[in-house]
């Protein structure tokens, strides 16, 4: 004979939920994505589903696969042959140092250099901070993964993203060639380089550029060869900008000659850079060289730099700026405010140069051309007034006809 107390107990209980239960039915009350059913019947099963759905992007799976790239989140031990980490998911794996010769090459080290590594008080505070991850190799008769393999798959990803959106520059040791350009070894991936892309102008020399350092930014991905073109262009293009800032214009330079015009002469220096040594602004020795062909790509120049334009162009001199400088000086003192004859040597959009004498040049402002209602041609004689020094630069006016 039952109790009033487990009479009342067994009248309380939730007879209906249970029958529900067994018979697998979906619980109406809990809102879930269409063609999704949810069969728990518990007053909390939509909190449930919720909690289990924000989550489920951490689970991970603690079945070890192979192939599986998982993050080294301990080490547990170690000889002078192998370390036993933990993987995500509490997976317990060997690394064999016999397969890791190229994993301790990427930190200059070898297997017993990196286990007196792991023997020092440090040594495994030193392992996780370089928050390796481990590809699974193999799971039988135990799980062994591979720190190398881990490695290049996190680069790869990497590299893949730098794709397309470039945000990293890598350096890497030029380790062979082939007809279309370079074999550049990474941080231990080996990847090509186009000849095209391996300078800033082109490459004369495929042999010296064996053994260089370069540094290049991702440029795309071969999938039927299974390896990544990259670019020292693009890295140059990049830092380009910000790197035009730091040249000085009181600096002298040193660069070799990438290439000859009827007009002048381009530099490459600073292995980034390439400026125009216009013949207007060569000495008169150099001038003469450049006249009779005897400049050569290849050629050694010491330069300083006249100017960078607007559109970021450099242009060049050999004369240093401080003779230059000099001269201009000199000519304001004796010069200023006063009316003098000149020839029109160039016609711009923003004005005209005038050669006052030898190596001595002023500009009459377009402003003024308008003003004064005046049309210059190259070659015309004209008289200006001196009216300002500024910058090393000679601005001219056009004096008001009598």
């Amino acid at each position: 004979m039952q109790t009033p107390k487990k009479e009342q107990m067994l009248n309380d209980f939730a007879w209906d939920v249970l029958a529900r239960e067994s018979r697998m039915m979906v619980n109406p009350d809990v809102k879930v994505a269409k063609g999704e059913k949810v069969f728990c019947q518990l007053p909390y099963a939509e909190e449930m589903l919720k909690m289990i759905q924000s989550s489920s992007e951490s689970i991970v799976n603690k079945e070890p696969k192979v192939g599986k790239l998982l993050n080294v989140i301990d080490l547990l031990s170690f000889t002078k042959s192998e370390v036993v980490v933990v993987l995500e998911g509490m997976i317990e794996a060997t690394v064999p140092f016999s397969h890791e010769k190229k994993f301790f090459q990427l930190f200059n080290m070898t297997a017993d250099s990196f286990y007196e590594l792991l023997c020092s008080p440090e040594g495994k505070t030193l392992f996780l901070g370089m928050k390796n991850r481990a590809m699974i190799d193999s799971i039988h008769p135990h799980t062994k993964a591979s720190l190398y393999a881990g490695y290049v798959q996190k680069q790869k990803e990497e590299f893949f993203s730098e794709i397309s959106k470039p945000t990293s520059a890598y350096e890497g040791v030029i380790t062979g060639k082939n007809q279309g350009g370079f074999i550049i070894n990474i941080g231990g991936i080996e990847g090509f380089l186009p000849g095209s892309l391996a300078a800033a102008n082109i490459v004369r020399d495929f042999d010296d550029m064996l053994g260089k350092k370069v540094t290049v930014m991702v440029e795309d991905y071969l999938q039927k060869s299974d390896i990544f073109v990259f670019s020292y262009k693009k890295y140059i293009s990049k830092i380009l900008p910000s790197a035009i800032e730091e040249l000085n214009l009181e600096t002298q330079y040193n660069g070799s000659v990438t290439g000859v015009a009827k007009y002048g002469i381009f530099i490459e220096f600073n292995e980034i850079f390439t400026g125009l040594l216009h013949s207007s602004k060569m000495l008169p020795e150099t001038r003469e060289k450049f006249k009779a062909g005897a400049v050569k790509p290849g050629d050694e120049f010491k330069f300083w730099i006249k100017e960078i334009t607007p559109d970021k162009k450099i242009i060049l001199t050999d004369e240093d700026p401080s003779t230059k400088l000099r001269e201009i000086e000199e000519f304001r003192d004796s010069n200023l405010g006063t009316v003098k004859g000149g020839e029109v040597v160039s016609v711009q959009p923003f004005g005209a140069l005038v050669k006052l004498q030898k190596d001595i040049v002023g500009l009459i402002s377009q402003k003024e051309i308008r003003n004064k209602k005046k049309k210059f041609s190259v070659g015309d004689q004209v008289m200006v007034t001196v009216d300002k020094v500024q910058n090393n630069r000679i601005f001219l006016t056009i004096p008001n006809e009598i």
